[in-house]
């Protein structure tokens, strides 16, 4: 088959501006890994999740959370409300606009829930590897952000991304090792159920690996609360507190909130504080 020469300059134009924004894209990203990796020493970096149909809280956690001038956010997902959502996208970025540092995401259940909305997704977020589950380090800490919402593996870390995990952490040689999935292991420590223990063969496979290789802690979101708890030897953070409706009381995690973490050479230390800026929590994690 033929085209007319104009077609084909369509064509050439199509190719060269997809191939110009991958380009923009993998540079922005490059720049981001780079100016982290300048940090020597002690930085701070904020954890937050769960922040879909909640927008004025989210507006507010983020400024809370900016004041406080992180090295970088993380966000354990559920950043909008329905997956493959355009509009919801559009409507996340406009908020999320005060984040002026590197600002990492988490495959949440209402990111992405099939091989469609999984494309959109990798469409609006510029982050590293294949962007649905990828890891960067920072000074003696390496950062592992999970998927436990991928197409046909739901509610599992299981083929090629445990096959990854595996090399990953078994390679390292961080003194820190921070890991962020949306679906907590151990979501009963208030009664709840449905994470990843629906599968609990590849759960505590996951788990065991984590304890092994000496995982500093484990954040989860999902679960709208937040909750601070070691399961079988390994730490889990739950902090599912940035907008979504809350489902716990107040005196069992149910509050709006962000964690502030610092890492300080071989100390690593947290707090949790809620929208009324109170302190609801303070720890220092286990070095190794």
């Amino acid at each position: 088959m033929t085209y007319p020469k104009k077609s084909l300059l369509v064509i050439a134009l199509v190719l060269f501006a997809y191939s110009s924004a991958y380009a923009a894209q993998a540079q922005a990203i490059g720049q981001k890994l780079a100016s982290l990796e300048k940090i020597n020493g002690k930085f701070t970096f904020a954890v937050i999740g769960d922040n879909r149909s909640g927008d004025d809280v989210y507006k507010k956690v983020l400024g809370m959370v900016m004041e406080r001038r992180p090295d970088f956010v993380i966000n354990v997902g559920d950043q909008i409300i329905h997956p493959g959502n355009l509009s919801e996208w559009d409507n996340f970025w406009k908020l999320s606009g005060p984040v002026n540092v590197p600002y990492f995401l988490t495959v949440g259940n209402h990111d992405a829930n099939n091989k469609k909305s999984e494309d959109l997704y990798k469409e609006q977020v510029d982050l590293p590897g294949n962007e649905l589950y990828y890891s960067f380090t920072i000074g003696n800490s390496l950062f592992i952000v999970l998927d436990t919402y991928f197409t046909d593996q739901n509610k599992k870390i299981t083929a090629e991304q445990y096959a990854w995990l595996e090399k990953l952490i078994e390679t390292t040689d961080r003194r820190h090792k921070f890991v962020f999935l949306h679906h907590p292991l151990y979501p009963d420590g208030l009664g709840f159920s449905g994470c990843l223990d629906a599968y609990p063969k590849e759960r505590d496979r996951l788990q065991k690996l984590f304890v092994k290789h000496r995982v500093t802690t484990v954040f989860a979101g999902h679960l709208h609360l937040y909750l601070r708890k070691t399961f079988n030897g390994m730490s889990q953070i739950i902090t599912g507190g940035a907008g979504a409706p809350l489902i716990a009381y107040e005196e069992l995690g149910g509050f709006y909130h962000f964690v502030l973490m610092t890492v300080d050479g071989g100390k690593v230390s947290g707090e949790v504080i809620d929208i009324d800026n109170n302190v609801k929590d303070k720890f220092i994690l286990s070095s190794h």
